[in-house]
């Protein structure tokens, strides 16, 4: 039996064993805590408007890599969107988080180089850095020191801006100042930040557009459509372009996709993504408050990533069987996703969440704990 099977054998007989969930049109949830639209802007009409025009007249598909006949004007024009938004020389665009974060890591350093990274960022940027060439160390969450005290310039330091478990956000603050003292590079990964939090909703960037020297993102979160994008500098985005090969050797997204990715962009920097932003911000204190009324461990976020600990991970597996049984579909996430002993239930809110359903969730919260 080979390594990977022997692996498998031994998973499909451990409460971690992994099971993918059928999303069909016709499943009615009374509220979805799994998803990441955190405003609601999968289902909006004039970002279906756009891709449906864009499908007219450029098809489905791009047709072929970036760098042979998959690059129109559309994706030229979504980057350069991008890098007005946030305030960077130049944005490159990815089919994935995953392949942002790992093509960065695995492209831009050497190994005369050294990286520091937070304990908690996300797998592929623990990927990108076991695949690249910079020697790394991992740091105590949002603990930077005295690790990095060690940087020489040159150096790099990578972070979430809003981690996708705990949903806390990175201390930025602390970070401008170890850039400054030891002229190291910092990598952001905004994933969870950018189209929610801030002004124009530019999430981590808001007040520390001068920290990240590479800043990372998806499109598939706040903004409701998929693909994700790198903004940097000119060199940091040349350098991509001509050696990154999770680029190089990837179809480019299909130009209706970068339509809609724009329109998304263009609402999300607006007066309407000032007022979702508002809504989502509302719902976050009052789900906050909730867990905290009634006294469930959960981790301090005031973001639209809320936590539920549990003891064990058939308790947390209990309660969201329980409550998904009211229609309320939660996921439950534990090790090795996240360290072991914190297994929880995982909440996203969103804008477009009903205060009326929220309060009749926790209504059930409590019937269903008064059973267990």
């Amino acid at each position: 039996m080979s390594g990977y099977q022997q692996q498998l054998e031994e998973r499909k007989g451990s409460s971690l064993f992994r099971k993918r969930k059928i999303r069909s049109c016709d499943t009615q949830w009374q509220l979805d805590f799994s998803t990441n639209d955190y405003l609601g802007l999968s289902q909006h009409s004039g970002i279906k408007r756009a891709f449906k025009q864009a499908v007219d007249i450029w098809g489905v598909g791009s047709t072929g890599s970036p760098l042979l006949s998959g690059y129109s004007g559309i994706h030229q024009e979504l980057e350069e969107l991008l890098a007005d938004w946030l305030g960077k020389p130049r944005a490159l665009l990815f089919n994935s988080g995953f392949a942002a974060n790992h093509g960065v890591l695995t492209t831009l350093l050497d190994k005369q180089q050294r990286l520091f990274a937070d304990k908690l960022v996300h797998a592929s940027i623990i990927d990108g850095m076991q695949h690249g060439e910079a020697r790394f160390k991992r740091y105590p969450h949002n603990q930077p020191l005295p690790i990095v005290s060690k940087a020489i310039a040159g150096d790099w330091l990578v972070t979430e801006g809003v981690f996708s478990m705990d949903g806390d956000a990175c201390d930025l603050n602390q970070l401008a100042c170890l850039k400054q003292e030891h002229m190291i590079k910092i990598m952001l990964d905004d994933a969870h930040g950018i189209g929610a939090y801030g002004t124009e909703g530019k999430g981590s960037l808001t007040h520390a557009s001068s920290v990240a020297d590479v800043v990372t993102g998806t499109f598939g979160k706040a903004l409701g459509v998929g693909g994700a994008f790198v903004c940097a500098g000119d060199d940091e985005v040349e350098s991509l372009i001509q050696f990154c090969r999770d680029y190089i050797y990837s179809t480019a997204m299909p130009p209706a996709q970068a339509a809609a990715i724009k329109a998304s962009v263009e609402i999300v920097r607006s007066s309407e993504g000032d007022e979702r932003r508002g809504r989502l911000n509302e719902r976050i204190q009052y789900f906050r408050d909730e867990l905290k009324q009634r006294d469930l461990k959960t981790i301090d976020s005031g973001s639209a990533i809320q936590t539920w600990l549990f003891d064990s991970d058939e308790d947390a597996l209990n309660m969201a069987t329980q409550l998904q049984t009211h229609g309320y579909l939660c996921s439950v996430i534990r090790p090795p996703t996240v360290p072991w002993g914190s297994s929880r239930i995982r909440f996203s809110l969103t804008s477009e969440m009903p205060l009326s359903e929220l309060s009749t969730f926790w209504d059930t919260v409590d019937r269903v704990r008064s059973r267990l």
